[in-house]
C-alpha cells in the first residue's frame, strides 16, 4: 500500500504479553497524505473531528476502501449549523440522506447537546478484521485542508483488530459519540413511502428550514458573511509606508482559482426576495430565480449602503478580516514586529494627527482636546470586539446598553469631528471605508436595521441632530436583541448641536471637541495627507487584544480600560515616551469641558445663583438664547445633579452633585446673587 512519506518513525510494539502492535509517528502536511492510511481494504470508518465537509464525507464513501464502505463521524464543533452546509446543495443533501438510510453514513453532532468535542480520531476497520487506529490532530473538512501550509502529527496504531488496544479505542470512540446526537433523522422520517416528486419538495423544505431567532434580513446577512470567509480570494494586510513593501501581500494558495463570484441560494428568504432584487440593480450581483451571485466586494458594498457597515468578522483563527469593494480581503491582525523602530514610526505618525491641534487649532484647552481625540480613537481600536464584551457582560447580567457605549462627538463647525472618522476608518481599513453615514439618514428604521447587518465595523452617522436620534430604538439598541447569533456593531455619532438628551448620554461616550481649526488650502493638504498614509498601528493592536480577557472592574466601570493597557503596551515595545495628554482615564472625566464652560459663563458674569425651596437657581443673562445657550449649559451637568432647566434658568434639585463639580465657589461674593429665599 502507499506510504506516508514523512513518516518519522515506525517500530514494532509489545503493548502487554499477549498484545503486538504496530507504531507509526508522523507528520501530515498534505491531503494526500492522510489518505494514504485509507485503504482499498478498509470497510469501517469511525471518525470524530471538530470540523467537517459534506463534500469530505461523501468523497470518502465514494473513493476510499470496498463499495460498500461505512462511515460514522462525530462532528464537535458546538457553532455549528450542519443544515446551513446544505443551503442550494438539494442533491448533495438528497445524496447524504439515502446514504445514512442504507446506514452507510451516520453522523452525530455535538452541537445538538450544546457540547464540545476537540479530539480527533480515527478508526479503520480493514477485510482481514485488523484495524489501523488513528490518534492526532487532522479534520474532514475541505477547508482544513485547502491550505498546503496545515501540519498535523498523528501517532498510528495498527493491530490484528482483536486486542485490549483496540477496544480502548472503542470506548474512547462511544463516549465521544455519548456528546452528540444523529443528525438527519427528522428529514429521514418524513421520507418515508413517499414519491420522488414529494421527496425533493420534503428535501427542498428541510434544506431552507430556518433554525435561528433572527429576521430573515439578519440571517441572511449571516451566511453571506460565512460565504466570504470560505471564499478562495486574494489576502492583504496593512503595511505602513516605512516597511518593506513585500509584506503588502498574502495570496490565496491558488489565485487562479480564485472565487470571484459568491452564490447564496435564497430558497427560505421570500419576504426579502423582491426588495433585495431591486437593490442588486446597482452593484455587481444579480438574482437568477432564487440565487443570489455576487462578487465578495459587492456583498461587502450592499451592507455597509444599506446597514452602514462593510463586512468585517473575525475567522475560525481568531483573524480579524475586511471584505474590501474589490476581491480582495483585508487581514487585520498581524503580530507586531520585534523591530522597536517600525513600532515607533507607527506612534509617531499617530501623535502626527493629535498635534494637528497645535499646528492647525485655537483653543483654550489643547491638552483636553488632544486627550479627547485619543479617547475616540481607543474606542475606534475597541469597536470591533463589542460583541465579545457584550457575550461577556450578557453572562454576567450587565446591562449592554449602558455599559458598552456607544460615541457622541460634538462641537461647532470646523472643529475636526468629520476628519476624525474618516481618519479612524482609515486606521481600520487602510482606506477602503473613507465616509461615514449621512446624519440625514438618522431615523428609527435604519437605526433599527443596523442589527441585521452581521458585521464588526462600527456605524458612524455624521453630522446628525440630535432630535432625530430616537430615544426607545437607543435606549434599547442591543440588550433586548443581543443574542449571540450575529455581530451587531457599535455605534458613533457626530453633531455640531450641543450635548443629545440627558437620558442618551447616560448610555454614550460624550466627547466635546472644543477647537476651530485654519481653514486653509494648507491645513486641508496637511490633514488629507496625514490620514491618506498607511500605518499598521490597527493591526498590531488587533493581535494583541483579540487575546485579552475582557475584565470585570471592581474600581469604575471604564469599558475601554484593557484597550488604554494595549496602547501603553506598544509604546513600551517601542521604547518611546507616553505623551502627556494620553488619556489613561476617561478624557470626557479627566477633561470635562462643561466645568470650563460654567467657568467662563461666571467669570463673565452670564450666570448667577439663588436658592429657593431647598434647589439650587442658576439664571442665565436675558442675552443668552434659551434654546441653544441655556439648554447647553444644563446638558453639561452631571447627570447626579437632576437638573431641569426652565427658560433661562436651571433648577438644580441635587446640589451636592455640583459642589464639587463647580470650578468656582458659587457662594462667593463677586457681584452676583447668591439669595436664600
Amino acid at each position: 500500500m502507499p506510504e506516508n512519506p514523512n513518516t518519522i518513525y515506525e517500530t514494532a510494539i509489545q503493548l502487554s504479553e499477549n498484545e503486538d502492535a504496530e507504531l507509526e509517528l508522523a507528520t501530515l502536511k498534505t491531503r494526500d497524505n492522510f489518505e494514504t492510511y485509507f485503504t482499498d481494504d478498509v470497510t469501517d470508518i469511525r471518525a470524530i473531528t471538530y470540523s467537517d465537509s459534506p463534500e469530505t464525507l461523501l468523497n470518502l464513501l465514494q473513493e476510499v476502501g470496498t463499495d460498500d464502505v461505512n462511515l460514522e463521524v462525530v462532528v464537535g464543533d458546538n457553532t455549528l449549523d450542519y443544515r446551513k452546509k446544505l443551503r442550494g446543495k438539494e442533491q448533495l443533501a438528497e445524496k447524504l440522506e439515502r446514504l445514512q438510510r442504507q446506514n452507510r453514513l451516520r453522523i452525530y453532532l455535538a452541537s445538538l447537546r450544546s457540547n464540545e468535542v476537540h479530539s480527533k480520531l480515527y478508526i479503520l476497520q480493514h477485510q482481514d478484521g485488523s484495524r489501523t487506529n488513528i490518534l492526532g490532530s487532522p479534520n474532514l473538512s475541505e477547508q482544513g485542508w485547502g491550505s498546503t501550509r496545515q501540519k498535523n502529527a498523528i501517532a498510528v496504531f495498527r493491530t490484528d483488530g482483536n486486542q485490549p488496544l483496540d477496544n480502548v479505542f472503542d470506548a474512547w470512540y462511544e463516549e465521544h459519540k455519548g456528546y452528540a446526537d444523529r443528525f438527519m433523522e427528522d428529514l429521514t422520517s418524513q421520507l418515508e413511502e413517499v414519491d420522488d416528486e414529494e421527496r425533493e419538495e420534503i428535501i427542498h423544505a428541510w434544506v431552507d428550514g430556518r433554525s435561528t431567532s433572527q429576521e430573515e434580513e439578519a440571517e441572511l446577512e449571516q451566511e453571506l458573511t460565512e460565504r466570504l470567509d470560505e471564499a478562495n480570494v486574494e489576502k492583504a494586510t496593512i503595511v505602513g509606508e516605512f516597511e518593506d513593501p513585500d509584506l503588502t501581500l498574502a495570496v490565496s494558495d491558488n489565485e487562479n482559482q480564485a472565487d470571484e463570484t459568491i452564490s447564496q441560494s435564497l430558497n427560505g428568504f421570500d419576504d426579502i426576495l423582491s426588495e433585495l432584487r431591486e437593490e442588486t440593480r446597482s452593484i455587481d450581483a444579480s438574482i437568477d430565480g432564487k440565487t443570489l451571485r455576487a462578487s465578495p466586494g459587492a456583498i461587502s458594498k450592499h451592507s455597509k449602503e444599506k446597514f452602514g457597515a462593510a463586512k468585517m468578522w473575525f475567522n475560525n483563527q481568531d483573524e480579524l478580516i475586511l471584505q474590501t469593494e474589490t476581491t480582495r480581503q483585508l487581514k487585520l491582525t498581524r503580530e507586531v514586529p520585534d523591530d522597536s523602530e517600525k513600532i515607533d514610526q507607527a506612534l509617531e505618525y499617530l501623535e502626527q494627527y493629535f498635534q494637528t491641534v497645535d499646528k492647525f487649532g485655537r483653543t483654550d484647552h489643547p491638552e483636553a482636546v488632544k486627550a479627547q481625540m485619543w479617547e475616540a480613537i481607543i474606542w475606534f481600536f475597541w469597536a470591533p470586539f463589542i460583541n465579545r464584551y457584550a457575550a461577556v457582560y450578557k453572562d454576567n447580567g450587565i446591562d449592554l446598553d449602558k455599559y458598552l457605549p456607544s460615541l457622541y462627538v460634538y462641537g461647532e463647525p470646523g472643529s475636526g469631528k468629520g476628519t476624525l472618522t474618516r481618519y479612524a476608518f482609515h486606521l481600520l481599513s487602510n482606506g477602503h471605508v473613507t465616509e461615514p453615514e449621512d446624519g440625514d439618514s438618522l431615523n428609527k428604521t435604519n437605526l433599527t436595521a443596523v442589527r441585521r447587518v452581521d458585521s464588526v465595523f462600527p456605524v458612524v452617522f455624521d453630522d446628525i441632530d440630535p432630535n432625530d436620534l430616537d430615544i426607545e430604538t437607543y435606549l434599547n439598541f442591543r440588550q433586548k436583541h443581543w443574542t449571540g447569533e450575529i455581530d451587531i456593531p457599535a455605534l458613533a455619532f457626530i453633531s455640531n448641536d450641543n450635548l443629545p438628551r440627558s437620558r442618551i448620554q447616560h448610555r454614550a461616550k460624550i466627547l466635546n471637541f472644543d477647537i476651530q481649526f485654519k481653514d486653509t488650502h494648507q491645513t486641508a493638504k496637511y490633514v488629507n495627507d496625514l490620514t491618506e498614509r498607511s500605518n499598521p498601528l490597527f493591526t498590531w493592536f488587533a493581535e494583541i487584544f483579540k487575546d485579552r480577557d475582557v475584565i470585570m472592574r471592581s474600581q469604575d466601570a471604564d469599558t475601554l480600560a484593557e484597550a488604554r493597557q494595549v496602547f501603553k503596551e506598544l509604546y513600551d515595545r517601542a521604547d518611546r515616551e507616553l505623551p502627556s495628554y494620553f488619556p489613561e482615564e476617561p478624557a470626557e472625566k479627566k477633561y470635562d469641558i462643561g466645568k470650563w464652560m460654567w467657568e467662563d459663563a461666571y467669570e463673565s458674569d452670564l450666570v448667577e445663583f439663588q436658592r429657593r425651596n431647598g434647589n439650587l437657581i442658576a439664571k442665565f443673562d436675558d442675552s443668552l438664547s434659551v434654546y441653544s445657550s441655556v439648554r447647553k449649559y444644563a446638558r453639561t451637568l452631571p447627570n447626579e445633579a437632576r437638573a431641569q432647566q426652565d427658560g433661562n434658568q436651571i433648577q438644580i434639585k441635587a446640589e451636592e452633585a455640583v459642589a464639587d463639580w463647580f470650578p468656582f465657589n458659587i457662594d462667593e461674593n463677586k457681584g452676583i446673587i447668591s439669595k436664600i429665599f
